[in-house]
């Protein structure tokens, strides 16, 4: 069954090396092309293209030289990568304004859509219910 899912928790783990090191991560032969394409759909990528280094760039350990809200979110990326039938994804825009919350839920729903992966979301945030089919609220 673990084989069926791609976990992104609430705190996102990231090893000390490169963007790249990390998103390879989800499985063999991922390439720069689609590096680059989950990280677009993270909202990720004009960061990253601003780096010195872009996908060669050194984070340092556990990402330090980026935002907590950027390695949740290459994170995701690395998740998306994993190309899992469902994916389980716990407050996977903590740390993000609105407006980026709003267009990363924009792209990840029509990323789900396309490749018709399952989604189960762990989140309290209110911009997030659009990606949800069915609410379960816990008390």
């Amino acid at each position: 069954m673990r084989q069926q899912f791609a976990h992104a928790p609430q705190d996102a783990s990231l090893i000390a090396g490169t963007v790249a090191d990390n998103l390879r991560l989800a499985r063999p032969g991922v390439t720069d092309e689609q590096m680059w394409s989950a990280l677009d759909v993270v909202c990720l990528s004009e960061t990253v293209r601003a780096l010195p280094d872009g996908l060669n760039q050194w984070l340092g350990s556990d990402g330090a030289r980026l935002s907590g809200g950027q390695r949740k979110r290459l994170a995701l990326a690395r998740v998306l990568l994993a190309e899992r039938p469902w994916l389980v994804l716990d407050e996977p825009s903590e740390g993000l304004d609105s407006a980026t919350e709003s267009e990363l839920c924009r792209r990840l729903s029509h990323w789900l859509d396309a490749t018709g992966t399952g989604l189960v979301l762990v989140s309290h945030r209110e911009g997030l219910r659009s990606l949800a089919d069915q609410i379960l609220t816990l008390i």
